[in-house]
């Protein structure tokens, strides 16, 4: 059944991202089929921005949505913990344009808000997302975002897609271009709890070599975020790619319902997700069912 909560939250901070400032999030029930909403409470008339395709806005290193000029930053935390949650409709009142970046930039703390507050069936199926067929989608842009002559599969970016009735995902952290920068490797399958806190808390990281490329973009960011630098422990690497798992989640979720399917991310970041999403729609591969069994809570 279609879930949303069965109260209000109470508030939770955190600071800004890539400026100065502090910033606040509470989480409340929806209607049937309302989906997830944002609504910016410090703004005259609260103005919503709805969590949909064409609501989304690339930025260089995180996802926003935009509608009627309103704008929400740094979604893919709050929108991850919403789909681990298994809610299908949720108010996210925010009192900034940027949602709060909490601790140590896991999606930890909003799961754990929402669980707080309970959730409620609503008593009409689920809607989810699934495949009509697979799809490979190769990033053509490179790390840099200049157009490469010769995409290839051997050290490029990709995301290959398998039509399935649950939800898997595996990711490969690599920087082939930094040498002795370790790999890491993770894999999540929906509703298995064992994997499921490790993907929760996973900390959101930055590599040394590129810290001083993004301080104008983020500012000083290394005391908040796992630093990974050449040589360091396998292990971080190994985080790195759980946390890379959280944000596939949490853009995916841009749609507005789970997704269904079988996942590969190589070298994948937010913009190839952002691209890949748009060209699934773009290619109508996707079509909205309602599950004969619910795939009760998890991602979807």
């Amino acid at each position: 059944m279609q879930r949303t909560l069965e109260t209000s939250t109470s508030w939770i901070h955190g600071v800004h991202l890539d400026q100065d400032g502090r910033s606040g999030v509470r989480f409340h029930p929806a209607g049937v089929d309302e989906g997830i909403v944002f609504v910016r409470s410090d703004v005259p008339g609260e103005p919503e921005i709805r969590c949909l395709p064409d609501r989304l806005k690339t930025m260089p290193r995180w996802t926003s949505l935009e509608e009627g000029g309103h704008w929400v930053h740094h979604t893919e935390h709050v929108l991850a913990a919403i789909a681990f949650a298994g809610v299908d409709n949720l108010r996210v009142e925010i009192n900034s344009d940027r949602l709060p970046f909490m601790t140590d930039g896991s999606c930890a703390p909003f799961y754990d808000l929402i669980q707080q507050a309970g959730l409620a069936d609503q008593g009409l199926p689920r809607k989810i997302y699934r495949l009509k067929e697979p799809a490979f989608f190769l990033d053509d842009r490179g790390t840099t975002g200049v157009p490469l002559d010769a995409p290839s599969v051997q050290n490029g970016r990709y995301i290959l897609a398998l039509p399935s009735e649950g939800f898997s995902v595996s990711t490969v952290f690599h920087w082939s271009h930094v040498e002795s920068l370790p790999v890491g490797v993770a894999e999540y399958e929906a509703l298995n709890e064992s994997t499921e806190r490790s993907l929760l808390t996973s900390r959101s990281y930055l590599v040394e070599t590129e810290k001083e490329h993004v301080r104008g973009l983020l500012g000083p960011i290394e005391d908040r975020v796992m630093m990974l630098y050449p040589g360091c422990p396998p292990a971080l690497a190994q985080e790195a790619a759980r946390h890379k798992i959280v944000d596939f989640i949490g853009d995916m979720m841009i749609l507005g319902k789970p997704l269904a399917g079988r996942y590969l991310a190589f070298r994948a970041g937010h913009r190839i997700h952002h691209e890949f999403l748009q060209s699934l729609i773009a290619q109508d591969l996707l079509e909205c069912i309602e599950p004969v069994i619910s795939s009760g809570r998890g991602a979807p």
